[in-house]
């Protein structure tokens, strides 16, 4: 009787792991492990004939290789590390034989999603060396594993009774009745991307109705009905729409991605780090998944209240970038992400990393815009290098390609922040009034009828002040960033206060750049003006006069309240916030708020503090301007 044939699926010679603990080989000897382990026990043990492809036959001809995966007795694929030879491999066997395939990997491997469905017998590898303890070990691990596993059904056979002579007919128009809705739906999404934001979320409300039934089959439908409410900014929708899909579905890597996103826009970074570090843990590291952490991260460096949590938060989201760029270098989000953060840490050596990055990045976006001239992420990428540059040249050019495509506005507002940090670290006037022009251009692609910005900020610091939050030094530099914040944000007006500092600044550029203003007082102006302005010198008195002055008496808000002043500006706090937001309702455009500080908080009474964080609260976008 012939000795029955086993034909072994896996690697040639020394293959990096790429894994991110000190737990795992940085590279496995495959040609030990099938000269120790796997020839000698399927020769010995198992009592079939070893066959494996010769390395130099990368040469095997296809119809050489199929006719060895189809005719084999048994077939034994080690999964250990993505390989597309070894998936390939095992999809023709599937397809081909009932029985026999047997797949494999070390223990601590992260196959990818689908193979990850199938039982694998798993070995313990802690030396990629194979040493002889090693062998014994994986040895002992496989050889009851692969004889109990011989006689499992192909999930081929096993999906499509039948398979592959007598496949009922019914089945056959099922699934072409399944492909046409595919179909069907493809074509709808494809619409819904082209059209203009309003249309695009209210279609994205309507197919997410219609085809609520077919995502909770068919994983592809569920991802892609969630990339178009994110693209649409629709936050608690997607949220809501992942969490009602059932667990087969809701458990895809990708959509446990996107479900972290959604946590994240809403506020809830710390969750999103925790679901997305687990995912790591149960399904391997990507540069998506470490690039999204570093995201989070950034998100709570921008808004922490003091200097230790800042410099935590930096060096993490740094951290997270860092690992995601070395994950994927043609990962161009993770590296793009660097040279800002970088230069705004400013530690040894940051300066040649931020360089190093911005030249990743760049060879990245060239390579994808070839391979893909419809990634729409690139041109946006590619605009941030030019922010970073300095060179308006570029970023108009790039802007002019941007404007002729009708991007996500998910994707520019994912940009639109990066690019205001870009411009906060610009020192020449010139440049950065320019470059907010340039901002200001891709706002309006996201807000069409522009802006209203509700502003709060420090008072200009006394003479006798033993902290500096605003020193009057900076008042020129401070008025030249509240300028920008206004144009970049394609502001149509402004909500403020009155106050000596920055809320005069921001009433001085709106009136300059032609802005309607709007007033709130917590006093009549009389007293408002003896409490909050004069006391820092007569000229903001002057100043405050001649800005209350220029608006009409709708324009300003007089609250007269009584009592604490604590309280009295804590109330013109959520006032301003409610103006604005009406106003930018009444308009059609949308409200943002703005914050000119000095990025570190007093404690529990900081009444800017306050109004950032109820700002948070209220989920409107907060600009950061910086008083130092």
């Amino acid at each position: 009787m012939p000795i029955p044939v086993c034909f072994m699926v896996m690697p040639f010679g020394k293959k990096l792991t790429n894994a991110e603990t000190d737990k795992v080989p940085t590279q496995i000897d495959f040609d030990l492990l099938w000269d120790k382990v796997l020839r000698p026990m399927i020769q010995d043990d198992l009592k079939y004939m070893p066959i494996r492809a010769d390395q130099d036959a990368g040469s095997l001809i296809i119809q050489a290789m199929i006719e060895r995966l189809a005719i084999s007795d048994l077939v034994i694929a080690d999964l250990t590390i993505p390989n597309a030879n070894v998936y390939y491999e095992v999809g023709v066997r599937h397809a081909a034989q009932r029985q026999g395939c047997v797949l494999i990997a070390a223990d601590w491997s992260k196959p990818l999603f689908d193979v990850s469905q199938m039982r694998r017998v798993k070995y313990p590898l802690s030396d990629g060396a194979i040493s002889d303890e090693t062998a014994a070990a994986v040895k002992k691990a496989l050889e009851m594993g692969i004889k109990q596993s011989i006689s499992d059904t192909s999930p081929v056979f096993q999906t499509i009774p039948g398979f592959p002579d007598h496949v009922e007919p019914s089945q056959l128009q099922s699934f072409r009745d399944v492909a046409c809705r595919l179909a069907a739906f493809q074509s709808e999404v494809s619409v819904a991307r082209g059209l203009p934001p309003t249309a695009a979320a209210n279609r994205v409300k309507e197919l997410t109705r219609v085809y609520a039934e077919d995502a909770f089959t068919v994983p592809s439908i569920a991802l892609d009905l969630t990339h178009l409410l994110r693209d649409t900014r629709q936050w608690d929708a997607a949220l809501k729409f992942i969490d009602d899909l059932p667990p087969r579905v809701r458990e895809v890597p990708k959509i446990r991605e996107q479900r972290a996103l959604m946590l994240g826009k809403l506020g809830q970074q710390v969750q999103a780090i925790s679901e997305l570090e687990t995912l790591i843990r149960t399904d391997g590291d990507t540069s998506e998944r470490s690039g999204l952490i570093g995201g989070q991260y950034k998100t709570l460096h921008d808004s922490a209240p003091d200097a230790e949590s800042k410099s935590v938060y930096l060096n993490k989201t740094v951290a997270s970038y860092e690992r995601a760029m070395m994950l994927d270098l043609n990962d161009y989000y993770p590296s793009s992400n660097l040279p800002r953060l970088y230069r705004e840490r400013g530690q040894d050596a940051d300066e040649r990393k931020a360089v190093t990055a911005a030249n990743v990045a760049m060879l990245a976006c060239e390579r994808s815009r070839r391979r893909s001239p419809d990634d729409p992420w690139a041109a946006l990428t590619l605009l941030g290098a030019a922010f970073d540059a300095a060179d308006i040249s570029s970023a108009n050019r790039l802007f002019g390609e941007i404007s002729e495509v009708v991007a996500a506005p998910f994707y520019i507002q994912s940009t639109i922040p990066d690019l205001r940090r870009s411009l906060s670290l610009l020192s020449d006037v010139e440049m950065s009034s320019a470059m907010a022009s340039v901002l200001a251009r891709l706002q309006r692609l996201l807000d069409p009828k522009g802006t209203v910005i509700a502003l709060a900020g420090r008072r200009i610091d006394s003479n006798s002040a033993n902290e500096r939050r605003f020193p009057s030094e900076n008042e020129a530099v401070v008025a030249a960033r509240i300028r920008n914040m206004l144009v970049s944000a394609a502001s149509q007006g402004v909500v403020c206060s009155a106050a000596c500092g920055a809320d005069i600044l921001a009433l001085e550029s709106a009136a300059q750049l032609g802005l309607s203003r709007r007033v709130v007082l917590p006093f009549p102006r009389a007293q408002f003006r003896s409490t909050s302005v004069v006391d820092c010198g007569e000229d903001w008195g002057s100043r405050f006069d001649a800005i209350i002055k220029q608006l009409q008496s709708k324009d300003i808000i007089e609250l007269n309240l009584q009592g604490r002043s604590d309280d009295a500006y804590a109330t013109v706090n959520a006032k301003i916030l409610d103006e604005a937001a009406g106003w930018a309702s009444g308009t059609g455009r949308r409200a943002l708020a703005a914050v000119v500080w000095n990025e570190f908080t007093r404690g529990a009474t900081d009444l800017t503090d306050e109004f950032r964080q109820l700002a948070a609260e209220r989920r409107l976008e907060t600009i950061t301007v910086p008083t130092l």
